[in-house]
This record gives structure tokens, C-alpha cells and sequence, in this order.
């Protein structure tokens, strides 16, 4: 986080200076008592907690941002307090100054399988050039993302976030303050049903992801392959499209998909070049993570030559399809870090076409977003046949 002084915010969060320093600085902000330290500001928005005095004069420079001052006001002179009569409106109205006071490329990946392995791609080819601000692992709920947004400083060059869905609503709230204008949906299956009833609600949940973009200057990454992507209406923003795929007339084409004892092999179209690619981990889902990573970080100004070849050192995400030696030689390939109905379908296929000659045995998990309904019964006896 970059050095702020409080009062380059009091205005944008409507904030009153009740008592302490005229302007501190501050370079960490929390929204937990327990976690303040030297040039730290507080938003106190879990009251219920009792406020340690020792802790809190045990450092100086903190900033607490607060609808009760009075529990405040008698820490001493190390302890600037601020007032607002809505402590939650005051944190997000801070977030969003805070996001306005960057101008880099900002990349938003959602999709029900891959966002992931493709976020950790792009990044993986951004680091060549800038540092880069990402979400961790999957861990990507809405309301504990601030922190990332939080992590980016002066020398960020860009970053990348990956944008789940459990309930209508969710990528709104990424956008809204993250504001990537670079967005890229790799596909849409059926899943988090626990959150939004129906595949219907699930699909137009996922459709968030054009919610407010600029059909000028903004860029949308879409997969041309996918039959529910299809279903979007998409015309408005039909100049700033950049489709990615195996079929015709895709932006981004691979072609000649193979299986290689490095990875995944393919030769990449773009705008009448042509370029080899190899992608450490299988399954032709991976290529379509790679063909959006390259579109996304090509949006963003990075030669296409240089992100294929970043590509071949990219390291595969722990638990995504991860093949181990097992008992007696045989093949054990990992994919426990979460389970849908698509990636289990992707899993499958890879299963098969690496055999060989092998006998194969697939011990599968219950997928708990499907819930267990009317859809989540289909979907299981989907697979069953699959």
C-alpha cells in the first residue's frame, strides 16, 4: 500500500478529525482493533470487540475511523480519531478513492473452471515486465478482496484478479471496485447452485462481467467455443471483443492440439502470424487458459512472442491436474483443489487420452456447490455417463 496522509481522505469518506494529529501518515489499513500498529489507520467496523488500550499505546501514527469515538478518544495522543456516522460506507467509499489513485492495467478472469490456472498465467508472463498485484491462490471472496486491491503501491505495474460467483451479484461487486478493463470469461457450465437456484440464474450471474465496460476503450476476452457464452448478447461491445479458440475467425486460434511430455502443444493465429506454443500441464482446457492468458496480456501491451515463451516456464497450480508416480508405476493424477462438472469432464478426458494401453480408475468427489436439487441430480448423472 502507498503512504497516505488522513487528510487526503477526510473529505472522501466524510470524515470529522475528533482529536490527535492535524495529518498523519498511514500505510496500513486494517478493519480489526487487534491488528493496528505504527502508521496504521483502523476502520472499526467490528464494534463488539473490546478495545485493547495497551496495544494500542504500545505504537504511534494510528488513525481510527469510527462511529463511536468515545471509545477512542482516551488512548493519548498517539491515536487520531475520526468520525462518520456510517463506519461500512465510510471503509468502501475508501476503497474506491484508493482505486482512483492508479492508472494500470487492471485484468478481471472469471469463468466456472480455469479462472485460477489462467489468472497464475497471466501474471506469470506480466512479472517479466512489472510487479504485479494478483489475487492469492483461489482464495477470491468478494468482501475479503479489498486487500488486494490494498496491496498495489507505486511501483505496481498491473494486476490481475480472479472473480468467483457464488450468488448473483458477485462479479458486480469486483467491478465495481476494481473497475478491470480488461475482462476475460473463459466459459460457463453449470455450478454454485447453492447460491443461485438455476442454471439460467448461474449463466446471467457469470454475464455480470460486461456490467458498466467502456465498449470503446475496454477489452473483453471471450471464448468463441463455448455454447452458453453464445448466449450472451454481446453486441454492443462487438468492437472491443477479442474471441479466443480452435474455431474460425477466432482473434486468438490454436490449432494443431497435441499432447507433448512437456505439456500441451499448439500453434497460435493471430492477425496472419503464426506462433509454437507449449503450456506445461494437459488437457485441451489448458489451452484455452493459455489462448486467454495471451490475449489478456497482449490487451495489456506485451509482445505476443514474448508471452508464448514466458509461457513454457509457467510452473502448473498445485492440485490442477498435477501427475505423480505411483505404487508399482502407476500414474496418479491430482485435481482435489475444487471439482465442477466441467473440470471433472476435463479431468476425465485427460485421464483417458493419457492412459494408454492402462487400466484407469477414477475415484470422484461430491461436488457440495451443486447443492441437491432437481439440477444437481442432472448434473450427476451427467457425469455418471461422462
Amino acid at each position: 500500500m502507498k503512504w497516505l496522509y488522513i487528510n487526503e481522505i477526510l473529505t472522501h469518506i466524510n470524515g470529522l478529525l475528533v482529536q490527535g494529529e492535524e495529518n498523519p501518515l498511514f500505510k496500513n489499513v486494517v478493519t480489526k482493533r487487534y491488528k493496528v500498529s505504527t502508521h496504521t489507520l483502523l476502520f472499526d467496523l467490528y464494534t463488539k470487540e473490546k478495545v485493547n488500550s495497551k496495544l494500542f499505546k504500545n505504537f504511534h501514527s494510528i488513525v481510527v475511523v469510527t462511529e463511536k469515538p468515545k471509545e477512542f478518544t482516551h488512548l493519548g495522543d498517539g491515536v487520531t480519531v475520526v468520525k462518520v456516522e456510517d463506519i461500512d460506507i465510510a471503509y468502501w467509499k475508501f476503497i474506491d478513492y484508493y482505486r482512483s489513485l492508479f492508472d494500470i492495467p487492471i485484468i478481471g478472469v472469471t469463468g466456472t473452471c480455469g479462472k485460477t490456472t489462467t489468472k497464475e498465467m497471466i501474471k506469470h508472463i506480466l512479472e517479466k515486465r512489472f510487479k504485479v498485484q494478483s489475487t492469492y491462490k483461489s482464495f477470491n471472496g468478494g468482501h475479503r478482496n479489498h486487500r488486494y486491491l490494498l496491496g498495489i503501491e507505486e511501483n505496481t505495474g498491473a494486476a490481475v484478479i480472479e472473480m468467483g460467483v457464488d450468488y448473483p451479484g458477485d462479479i458486480i461487486f469486483y467491478l465495481k471496485y476494481f473497475r478491470p478493463k480488461i475482462r476475460v470469461l473463459l466459459n460457463i457450465d453449470v455450478y454454485h447452485l447453492v447460491g443461485c437456484k438455476t442454471p439460467e440464474a448461474y449463466l446471467e450471474a457469470k454475464a455480470e462481467i460486461l456490467e458498466e465496460l467502456d465498449p470503446i476503450n475496454g477489452t473483453l476476452i471471450l471464448n468463441a467455443d463455448d455454447e452458453n457464452i453464445k448466449k450472451i448478447d454481446v453486441s454492443k461491445f462487438q468492437n472491443i471483443i477479442q474471441y479466443i479458440g480452435f474455431s474460425e475467425g477466432c482473434h486468438f486460434q490454436a490449432t494443431d492440439v497435441d499432447y507433448d511430455p512437456k505439456g500441451m502443444v499448439f500453434t497460435l493465429h493471430h492477425q496472419n502470424n503464426t506462433y509454437p506454443v507449449i503450456v506445461p500441464g494437459y488437457g485441451k482446457h489448458n489451452v484455452y487458459n493459455a489462448l486467454a492468458a495471451i490475449a489478456a496480456t497482449w490487451s495489456a501491451g506485451v509482445d505476443i512472442e514474448e508471452a508464448c515463451e514466458r509461457l513454457a516456464s509457467f510452473n502448473q497450480v498445485i492440485e490442477h491436474l498435477e501427475f505423480h508416480i505411483g505404487l508399482g508405476g502407476c500414474s496418479v493424477i491430482d485435481d482435489t483443489w475444487n471439482v465442477t462438472p466441467l473440470s471433472m469432464t476435463s479431468a476425465l478426458q485427460v485421464m483417458n487420452e493419457t492412459a494408454g494401453t492402462k487400466t484407469k480408475i477414477a475415484l470422484l468427489g461430491y461436488m457440495p456447490q451443486l447443492g441437491d436439487g432437481d439440477y444437481a441430480k442432472q448434473e450427476y448423472a451427467k457425469m455418471g455417463r461422462e
